[in-house]
């Protein structure tokens, strides 16, 4: 398979958006399943993939699974589904987690990463190490774009994930400062 530019991924995005919400409408009651066998099997692996990945850009990942599945209100046999209407479960909640590297959380790499203005060379923290990153370094004064820059990340996403650690720590009862040192220029 032939690896694409950010320029040929950015059109093939493009070009998928009709096919996603083709496949979004035949789902939702507008075909069956030989309609979605046909609109997948005129698609190649990377345009399959595309359409993933576009998919999955259409949806919200803090809204609830019954606000996103609020459309539908019976399983494959005819039963409602109350279940899934009632959840207040996130779609992020939801969302399976990559298997973690080595034995989880890496101390001493999250720990690099931090204390390097430029980050740590060569330091790839998963998933849980960075949000453990990002909730030690703004505890620690780190404004988001600092952190943006040790971490690989941008300055949204460092944030994002400091709205959502803030969030479970006080929803956990755990102490969060009102305002972190070197955070007032980022409260936007």
């Amino acid at each position: 398979m032939k690896r694409l530019t950010t320029q040929d991924r950015g059109d093939l995005a493009e070009e998928m958006l009709p096919v996603a919400a083709r496949l979004a409408t035949i789902v939702q009651g507008d075909g069956g399943v030989q309609d979605v066998e046909e609109l997948l099997g005129k698609l190649g692996q990377q345009e399959q993939i595309a359409l993933l990945v576009v998919l999955a850009g259409l949806v919200d990942p803090d809204r609830s699974v019954g606000a996103l599945l609020g459309w539908l209100d019976f399983d494959e046999y005819g039963a409602p589904i109350e279940a899934v209407q009632a959840g207040r479960r996130t779609l992020r909640d939801l969302a399976e987690e990559p298997p973690p590297r080595g034995a989880g959380v890496d101390e001493v790499a999250v720990e690099r990463a931090l204390s390097h203005p430029s980050g740590a060379a060569g330091v790839r923290l998963n998933r849980d190490e960075r949000r453990l990153a990002v909730d030690r370094g703004v505890r620690r004064g780190l404004t988001y774009e600092q952190l943006a820059e040790r971490l690989g990340l941008n300055r949204e996403a460092v944030k994002a994930s400091w709205l959502r650690s803030k969030a479970r720590a006080q929803a956990e009862g755990r102490y969060v400062p009102a305002q972190p040192v070197g955070q007032i220029s980022n409260v936007a």
